[in-house]
């Protein structure tokens, strides 16, 4: 241990570990929170502390970038809450180094005086599992800390990355899913692969990477049946490779003299350039890499096409307008007459451009089949030496990289939208070799190649070379318009009574022609039909978003759902605060969900009305027994509405004028009063707003 290390202390526990699956009373986000109990004797050493871990070559020297940031960032704490704080920045820093898209962590005085909260964000509760061997991870190394005791956390840390990229969102969903939430559009996680929802209720969307809920199946299943796309796409004029499948060795040698000159040889439903072999003239060499595909193919068919002379390309077609294009050029090494091949191949992997990981523009070049073919058809291996100047090829094709969707000339761009509408794909990946994209392909003799389904999009969001292209942006703009966020309108109540106020503005929604959802105490219902024996849980809460033909839901939301489970949504159109003796910190959760253009409706007695009032971004909406009661004579409350009781009837007070809501029948009980009050102030909010 350092010198400087403290002296050792207990063992701090950490318990009570629960995920908030929405804005809660820590944060904005979905958070992982936990009760860290420190050890007695635990003082406010918290820089001290924090100065020696940053010191430790373990654990903090595996990592960089913003984790190491993350991790090293300063206790503010004054006392031993900084040993939260510490594990909290770690776990941490620990996503971070998983490519979790995370920011924030916290520590708070817990409610018992020898406790603390601490709080890490999570990007969705569907990761919750995995934010938990983040936060154990930190937890057992700050305890190997104290105790000076030994702790693998560099193993520990590849581990947890190297799982991360196995359950974590993919470079494709992840476009779609920060896509959404740049638009402020609902976006969850559906299960434990790359399914997405999109949108709420009625509004709502399912996406998977680059494949949405409009993507044909048919239309997917002839992309990979490729003879059969080559037949639909000459079908309609589309210049394509003359071709055929072949039944074996000596029948790929004979397709390939049919198409004369320069052979491809590929498999059926070639994927990613794999065993497809390019440019091939010499009998040995077809009847190798036919081997290669049908092996590559697990037994499938195998394709003899004519190579057509010119650059690869790749286009992205969405919705039927060309959205991005990258070039791919041959990659060749030049030789300095001192190293071999494979040492000069070995520079060329140390570009961070190229790595195996999938978020990166380029793979790492490997000594496959297909390039020790295309090394050996130049007379070389891998430990040749090529004479100073000398260019060899390494690769003809993968390695598109260069953007050029500003360049595609108007047909080509018509084209490749034909090819993926005669296909039946709304987002199809468009392969095409031509000589100059800038200039129409049937001039030069350029063909489609491909049509191909949920194609690959960070060829476009990371160009080695060129633009980057918001391809995930304008995938999610063709299935959610711009200009609409996916959402419909929500209703959260709570305080007294808030379930029978739930169930009586489902009704009211539901009178209006509104297919309305509601969860309260009493169970989850749509139309008014009971359909599950649900509470007035967040989770329940969350389910019910998910009911295709939603239009409007109301939901009672109590304090402790919000302390326990945080909110199911992030912003609602209106939220209702009646009496009760609530939390005064769950109830500003709720208040600061409301929408910018969504509305405040709150009981003018509650003692901290004022403090909720000014967290409020929308249009607040007081409702009062006192007639007297004039939001005017606060500056906080001008310009607020107003619906209180006045000779046996219900008015609204806004801008100066009265506005009579109803009549009130004699005999009401206070309660009674107050939710009629509360449901009147309802109608005549979402009378100007949604009904």
């Amino acid at each position: 241990m350092p010198a400087n290390a403290p002296a050792l202390m207990p063992t701090p526990d950490l318990t009570n570990i629960r995920a908030l699956r929405g804005p809660n009373i820590w944060a904005r986000c979905a958070v992982l929170e936990a009760t860290l109990r420190p050890p007695t004797g635990v003082v406010s050493a918290g820089s001290e502390f924090a100065a020696w871990l940053s010191q430790l070559s373990s654990p903090l020297g595996s990592l960089n970038g913003p984790a190491l940031t993350a991790a090293q960032r300063s206790s503010s704490t004054e006392d031993a809450c900084w040993l939260a704080d510490i594990i909290a920045k770690l776990a941490l820093a620990i996503e971070l180094a998983a490519t979790c898209k995370v920011v924030w962590c916290g520590a708070f005085r817990g409610s018992e005086s020898d406790s603390f909260s601490l709080a890490v964000e999570i990007e969705s509760v569907e990761e919750e599992d995995f934010a938990r061997q983040c936060l154990t991870v930190s937890h057992s190394t700050i305890r190997a800390a104290l105790d000076g005791a030994a702790y693998h956390f560099g193993a520990e840390l590849e581990r947890l990355k190297a799982l991360g990229g196995e359950i974590l969102l993919g470079p494709n969903t992840r476009a779609i899913f920060d896509a959404a939430r740049r638009r402020n559009i609902p976006v969850r996680r559906l299960d434990k692969g790359s399914l997405l929802q999109l949108g709420h209720g009625i509004h709502q969307r399912r996406m998977c990477a680059a494949e949405t809920d409009r993507t044909s199946s048919i239309g997917e299943d002839i992309g990979w049946e490729k003879p059969l796309s080559k037949e639909l796409l000459t079908a309609v004029g589309i210049p394509t490779p003359e071709g055929r499948i072949v039944a074996d060795a000596d029948d790929a040698w004979k397709a390939a003299c049919e198409v004369g000159g320069l052979a491809v040889v590929k498999p059926q439903s070639a994927n990613h350039g794999r065993s497809v072999f390019i440019g091939l003239t010499e009998r040995e060499d077809i009847v190798a890499a036919y081997a290669s595909a049908r092996l590559e193919g697990q037994g499938q068919n195998v394709l003899i096409e004519r190579c057509v002379l010119g650059s690869e390309h790749r286009l992205l077609v969405v919705d039927g307008k060309l959205a991005a294009a990258t070039r791919g050029d041959p990659l060749y090494i030049t030789g300095d007459g001192v190293r071999s091949i494979k040492q000069l191949v070995a520079e060329l992997n140390q570009d961070p451009r190229r790595s195996d990981d999938a978020d990166s523009p380029l793979y790492a070049v490997e000594f496959d089949e297909m390039t020790l073919a295309v090394l050996t058809r130049q007379g070389f291996d891998p430990s040749s030496i090529p004479a100073a100047g000398e260019r060899v090829l390494i690769q003809r094709n993968g390695n598109l990289a260069v953007d050029v969707t500003d360049l595609v000339h108007p047909a080509n761009a018509a084209l490749v939208a034909l090819a993926a509408r005669t296909i039946g794909l709304d987002v199809a990946g468009v392969d095409l070799v031509v000589e100059d994209i800038s200039r129409p392909m049937r001039e030069q003799g350029g063909a489609i190649l491909e049509v191909n389904a949920m194609p690959g999009l960070m060829m476009h969001l990371k160009p080695g070379v060129g633009a980057t292209r918001p391809v995930g942006d304008i995938i999610v703009a063709s299935v959610i318009p711009v200009g609409s966020d996916g959402r419909i309108p929500i209703i959260a109540v709570n305080g007294r009574d808030a379930s029978n106020i739930s169930q009586e503005l489902g009704r009211l929604l539901s009178a209006n022609g509104f297919c309305a959802g509601v969860t309260c105490a009493s169970g989850t219902f749509v139309d008014g039909e009971k359909t599950r024996n649900t509470d007035n849980t967040s989770r329940a809460a969350a389910d019910l978003l998910m009911h295709p033909l939603l239009e409007a839901a109301v939901f009672e939301t109590p304090d402790e759902s919000i302390a326990t489970e945080g909110l199911s949504f992030e912003q609602c159109h209106m939220a209702i605060l009646t009496e009760g003796n609530g939390m005064s910190t769950a109830r500003r959760v709720l208040v600061q969900a409301v929408a910018e253009n969504g509305t405040l409706i709150v009981d003018a007695s509650l003692p901290e009305v004022d403090e909720l009032v000014a967290e409020c971004r929308g249009e607040v909406v007081f409702f009062t027994r006192n007639s007297g009661f004039d939001p005017q004579k606060s500056a906080k409350n001008r310009q607020k509405m107003v619906v209180f009781v006045s000779k046996n009837a219900v008015f609204a007070m806004s801008g100066g004028r009265e506005t009579h809501l109803t009549d009130l029948e004699s005999g009401l009980t206070p309660l009674e009063l107050d939710r009629r009050l509360t449901l009147s102030a309802a109608e005549w909010t979402l009378r100007r707003s949604v009904l």
